[in-house]
């Protein structure tokens, strides 16, 4: 995202010719996707922080799981990371543990976990709003 930002960037300001309505669109894109970027990079990390604690809780806390015996080893990997890359592994390493259980309790632990998932969706359009309507610097 940073290299095709910076790309349209470059070619703006090389050129020698005035800005045709196609380049001036392409800027404005750029100048908008180096704006939520900041966000994410800015604001974002406590979000995924908050988020990786809450799932780490509750995996924790199951009880009654089939492969349970996976998931506080998978909650130790998620306590404490900042890395969305590692936490999305991790997370989909959950829900593979979770596909073939059909007792009761996998099925309330994946609705805590999509709902965890969802706040944290929402937190992030939350942010990029705040930046888009000139509530947050960014």
């Amino acid at each position: 995202m940073v290299s095709a930002v910076g790309r349209a960037a470059r070619e703006a300001a090389r050129s020698e010719a005035a800005a045709s309505e196609f380049s001036t669109g392409q800027l404005m894109s750029a100048y908008s996707a180096s704006r939520h970027l900041a966000v994410e990079l800015a604001a974002f990390t406590g979000e995924l922080q908050w988020f990786t604690e809450a799932v780490a809780g509750e995996l924790r806390a199951a009880r009654g799981v089939t492969n349970g015996s996976t998931l506080p080893g998978l909650a130790a990997e998620l306590e404490g990371t900042t890395d969305a890359q590692r936490a999305g592994d991790v997370v989909s390493e959950v829900f593979d543990a979770l596909r073939d259980d059909a007792s009761p309790e996998a099925a309330l632990l994946r609705v805590r976990l999509h709902s965890l998932l969802r706040k944290l969706s929402e937190r992030e359009v939350f942010l990029l709003a705040e930046t888009i309507e000139g509530t947050r610097s960014g």
